[in-house]
Order: structure tokens, then sequence, then C-alpha cells
């Protein structure tokens, strides 16, 4: 009898450790893809910055995510295409560096070329989506969503996705928004 308690005892304690240590993969994983999500901000306040011409040029009419990449974007900056460096097209507008610009910083220089050993600063996070608006004033919004971690499914079968403090949320997407003046 003693022999099956602490069998018993020991089945709930590695159980209990299982479900922490899964909660801490995905907590993990999320923490990743908000900090990626800070860095491809961060990155394309620059660009903005950097041509302060064509500011208006960034903003997005709606959500861009990496499988809606237009077609004509020019390459506006140097890459490597199998370790050969291949020169930017020298005829970019201010306005195809704006373009080039949300493209290259949301999913990186293989969305644009087609080359898949090519990454971006987004590259990590998962399903990654860009929208920029002005929100008047002369300041500007940038918000970057993802596909959160699953954390599980109800007895129904339908997932559910984890936010902060153990919160659960209907849909997948989580986000991050940073308000900046260029």
């Amino acid at each position: 009898m003693e022999v099956l308690v602490t069998i018993l005892i020991t089945t709930v304690g590695l159980v209990g450790l299982t479900a922490m240590q899964m909660q801490s993969i995905r907590t993990v994983s999320d923490s990743g893809n908000r900090t990626q999500a800070v860095w491809v901000v961060n990155d394309l306040i620059n660009r903005i910055r950097a041509n302060e011409v064509a500011v208006a040029s960034y903003i997005t009419p709606n959500e861009q995510r990496c499988n809606d990449v237009p077609g004509g974007l020019k390459m506006c900056a140097a890459y490597a295409k199998n370790g050969a460096p291949v020169a930017p097209a020298a005829d970019c507008t201010n306005q195809e560096l704006a373009a080039f610009d949300i493209w290259d910083a949301l999913c990186g220089t293989s969305a644009i070329t087609g080359e898949q050993n090519l990454t971006g600063s987004a590259s990590f996070i998962n399903t990654a989506g860009l929208e920029i608006t002005d929100i008047g004033g002369g300041d500007y919004q940038i918000d970057i969503s993802w596909n959160a971690r699953t954390s599980g499914q109800t007895t129904g079968g339908n997932s559910v996705y984890f936010l902060e403090k153990e919160e659960t949320a209907a849909v997948q997407r989580d986000s991050y928004s940073m308000v900046f003046r260029p």
C-alpha cells in the first residue's frame, strides 16, 4: 500500500513538472516573438527616419503579410546570391525604397528575390504581419502581429491560445505596437 501511495505521489509530481515545462516552452516562444517584433519595429523606425522624404509612403492600407509581397518590388539594397554580391537597383525612388523597406524588414530579402537561404529580422516570427498607420499630429504607429503558441485544446477540440497571466484568447494572433514621430 505504501508503495502505491509513493508511486501515486511521484506520478502527480512528474505530471506537474511536465505541465510546467510545456508552459515554459510556450512562454519562451512568445517572448522570442515579442523580442523579434521589437527589433523589426526599431529597424523600421530607423529606415523611416533615414528616408524622411517619403514618410507617407510607409503607411500601409492594411496588415501586410509575407505571402502578399507585391510583384515588381525593386531590390533597393545589395544582397548576396549564391555567395556572390548583387548590386541594388540603381534607380530606386524614395517611394520604392519605402516599399522595399517594409517588405525587407517584415519578410527578409528571400521574400523579394525568391532565394530560400536569405532571412530577415521577422523570419523568426511565426506568420508575421505588419501595419503602419498615421495617427495624426505627426505621429505614426507600427503594429507587428504573429501567431501565438497554442496552449491546448478544449474538450470540444477547439484550440485555446495562451496570452499573459494565464489568460486565453479566442484568436491566435498576438501583437506589439509602438507609436513614434519621425
